[in-house]
């Protein structure tokens, strides 16, 4: 007799394939047609996620993370719910808001964006945009993009270990743009979360360059940000679960390590599809180093970290609506304590041990039969400690969009 689990199982992918055949293609949410100057945008998605042990892991072996230790995310149902209001004041300035829900063992409610954009031309050909607000910080190509929208539901073992997996921040940039294709840009922000702290102020600074040529075959992109972590706490017991915020470091006790210095990020990242091609490919580089103390109970050593990763992946569209992306990671962390009970504070926080490197090969096959319909299967194999983890995930999603002005 089936189980509950695999009914439900069942269910989701018959509810998604009957829900394909209505209508729609959506990879973000929609942006509105240029003549609106009013529009909402809803979707929500599901999700079916099982692996062969507890997943995601309590903590990346070697990796310096922050917060509690991971929870089992293991689970079938509700992934997101989320809403947007976008808004065109004029030709030359903009806005959204975006606010969602989260299910699973850490439901949630957030305010994921909230900005305004002004642009202007203050030069011939040249573009400059101003943004200021709750944003996706522009480090990469992936992080840009919001979560919901990624190929791959799983985050890379690279952006988990160097800022959670997804990096947004209240602040403001300013980017500017040039017809041969190039691009460069600035931002000053308040970070209260991982890799950093919730330190007042605007003590997070990125900067971006970025090349794309005339056909868009081909895009390139480098950021560096530099953010104040004094006061990032580990905690090394107590509840699990996901949170992009980082607990206090008020105080030192015996379940909690806290990070005193600075982290720096760099980033490269590119990709290619020849023109008229079903094939690409994209990768990206990403390192942190991580320079201070750590405050514990059993002492206060002088600390270096650092932590290098990326991924690789290769794109098939072989059928319109259909596509297979097969995904290979890497990353590296090393470590150098010096001062009382330094072997002592690493074991304590987890990072005693970072001689291996973390691996993981993943692939997805997504089918977006129509508008605002997107149905994937995905696995990966994680190679993150002693023992190699399976892990399955079925994800459906719908978006839609509708003008009202």
């Amino acid at each position: 007799m089936p189980t509950h689990s695999t009914r439900f199982r069942r269910g989701l992918l018959a509810g998604a394939l009957l829900a394909a055949s209505a209508a729609g293609h959506a990879h973000d949410m929609p942006l509105a047609p240029a003549e609106d100057r009013l529009s909402i945008s809803a979707g929500f998605g599901l999700m079916s996620l099982h692996a062969d042990d507890p997943y995601p892991i309590a903590r990346l072996p070697g990796v310096l993370e922050a917060g509690s230790p991971r929870a089992d995310e293991r689970r079938d149902g509700l992934d997101y719910a989320e809403v947007a209001l976008r808004a065109r004041f004029s030709e030359n300035w903009r806005g959204l808001l975006k606010m969602a829900h989260h299910g699973g063992r850490d439901a949630r409610n957030e305010t994921e964006e909230a900005w305004l954009e002004g642009r202007a031309a203050p030069l011939h050909d040249h573009r400059l945009a101003i943004k200021g607000g709750r944003q996706l910080l522009p480090l990469g190509l992936l992080n840009p993009v919001h979560m919901h929208a990624w190929d791959f539901g799983i985050a890379p073992l690279a952006l988990r270990g160097i800022l959670n997996e997804s990096w947004r921040a209240d602040g403001l940039r300013a980017d500017w743009s040039h017809p041969a294709g190039w691009s460069a840009g600035l931002g000053a922000w308040r970070n209260q979360g991982f890799p950093g702290a919730d330190a007042g102020g605007f003590k997070l600074i990125t900067g971006r360059v970025g090349w794309r040529d005339a056909s868009d075959s081909l895009r390139l992109e480098a950021g560096y940000a530099n953010v104040n972590a004094d006061g990032r706490a580990l905690l090394t017991t107590g509840l699990a679960g996901h949170t992009h915020s980082v607990p206090s470091c008020t105080r030192i006790a015996t379940d909690r390590v806290c990070f005193f210095g600075t982290a720096q990020m760099a980033v490269l990242a590119a990709r290619w599809q020849a023109p008229g091609s079903p094939w690409w490919v994209g990768a990206e580089w990403w390192a942190k180093r991580e320079e201070g103390r750590l405050d514990s109970i059993n002492g206060t050593p002088d600390y270096t970290g650092k932590l290098n990763g990326g991924w690789l992946d290769a794109g098939w569209r072989f059928a319109p609506g259909w596509e297979a992306i097969g995904r290979l990671e890497r990353t590296v962390a090393r470590h150098a304590l010096a001062g009382t009970n330094a072997a002592l504070v690493a074991t304590q926080a987890g990072i005693a041990d970072s001689d291996q490197a973390l691996r993981s090969v993943g692939a997805v096959l997504q089918w977006r039969p129509a508008g605002g319909h997107r149905l994937a299967a995905e696995w990966h194999r994680e190679h993150t400690g002693p023992e190699t983890n399976s892990v399955w995930l079925l994800r459906y999603q719908f978006l839609f969009s509708q003008g009202v002005l």
